[in-house]
């Protein structure tokens, strides 16, 4: 597998006219077609060392619990290897009463894209599902709402939250800007809106997952690392 670490003192790149706005949109024409997406896994997997996997949702902006606080860096071995049944990629699909109503877009075969664990940037290579995410057929938007049903999917397959919190300033901007305008979709609102990080370890990979919504909408990312 390839995970390769970004630490904060790194390049800061300026956020341009035209970044800034597609980013805030948190939404595009990229997102993939919620109805070609499998069902989100129910199973339940218990992690080796007893941790409670589905911790209850916290407001936006607060510090979830983490798998791996205090750690530098992020060490894959700290999450309990799940075996939980799943699907083909990207394993879950977006949450009922949720869509993505702009053109789908296709999963990314092989990528490169960082995940935030809450001390530093994870740079994972892969395969790439990226896309934004809106309230279904006018029914108003809500970002805790989806946040617990994403929670409950992850966590039920044997995920760990690694963190849920914002991303300081200077790590976003170090962050190349192609990147950035290539998964902005994904991404969402991460300049002023907290991040929700998942990671479930599999015995031959990890499978990440980014999830950021704000009031209006929400963007979300899910990768698998490949060797």
């Amino acid at each position: 597998m390839t995970v390769h670490r970004l630490t904060r003192a790194t390049r800061a790149l300026a956020v341009t006219a035209l970044l800034l706005p597609a980013a805030v949109a948190c939404g595009g024409t990229d997102g993939a077609d919620a109805s070609a997406a499998p069902s989100p896994t129910t199973a339940s997997a218990a992690p080796a060392d007893g941790r409670d996997t589905n911790p209850p949702e916290e407001s936006p902006g607060s510090s979830a619990p983490t798998a791996t606080e205090g750690a530098t860096p992020f060490d894959p071995e700290s999450v309990p290897v799940s075996d939980a049944p799943l699907g083909d990629f990207p394993y879950f699909s977006i949450p009922e009463g949720f869509e993505n109503s702009e053109t789908p877009s296709p999963v990314v075969p092989r990528g490169r894209v960082p995940f935030w664990t809450g001390d530093g940037l994870e740079w994972v290579e892969g395969k790439i599902y990226r896309s934004s995410i809106q309230a279904q057929g006018g029914k108003e938007f809500s970002a805790p709402e989806l946040r617990a049903a994403v929670a409950s999917a992850v966590t039920g397959s044997g995920g760990v939250r690694l963190t849920d919190s914002r991303i300081p300033a200077d790590v976003t901007e170090s962050i190349p800007r192609d990147v950035r305008v290539e998964y902005v979709d994904g991404f969402g609102d991460i300049y002023n809106n907290p991040v929700s990080t998942y990671v479930i370890r599999r015995s031959d990979r990890l499978i990440w997952i980014h999830l950021c919504s704000d009031s209006a909408g929400a963007g979300w990312l899910v990768a698998e690392t490949s060797d």
